[in-house]
């Protein structure tokens, strides 16, 4: 019991004795200074985003619920927004600069099976007539503080879309 009593009387006086540093105005100038500098250079800052904006068509009277995706080409990571039944135009915002792949994915609502899926191709820059048989997807450039226009989400053709994430 004394070996306890001594050895916590010991701890007391040496934590009390212990100088506690506290960061003098240099030090927390230069955490301010050094932390707005990576918040001025971080990829997620607005100013350094942009956007991909375009028009919905489904192969029926009033386009289902649906899932647009943009699939960026070099990494395959992607970006996603829901929409509703019946809306015609979509916009995807928060995209960093690069190119992307665009899609669109049934929800699975209304007796519409899960994951059917159209794209902004080649077909939709031909003008989606007879004569439009290429249905590759496009690259779509995105800038940063920039939207991308017109990527018109028309081709429901192309039986080899990648699957919905």
């Amino acid at each position: 019991m004394k070996h306890h009593l001594v050895l916590l009387v010991l701890v007391v006086l040496l934590v009390s004795c212990t100088p506690t540093a506290q960061p003098g105005p240099d030090v927390a100038w230069m955490v301010s200074a050094t932390l707005t500098a990576i918040a001025a250079e971080s990829p997620t800052d607005a100013a350094s985003l942009g956007s991909i904006e375009g028009q919905l068509l489904y192969p029926a009277e009033t386009p289902p619920a649906l899932r647009v995706v943009a699939f960026q080409v070099a990494t395959g990571q992607y970006y996603t927004v829901d929409t509703v039944e019946g809306q015609t135009t979509y916009r995807l915002e928060g995209l960093p600069e690069g190119k992307y792949n665009v899609l669109a994915y049934t929800l699975g609502q209304n007796n519409l099976p899960a994951g059917l899926a159209g794209g902004f191709t080649q077909a939709v820059m031909c003008g989606m007539g007879p004569e439009c048989t290429e249905h590759g997807l496009v690259d779509v450039i995105v800038f940063s503080g920039e939207t991308t226009s017109g990527v018109d989400i028309l081709d429901w053709f192309q039986p080899n879309f990648p699957p919905m994430p």
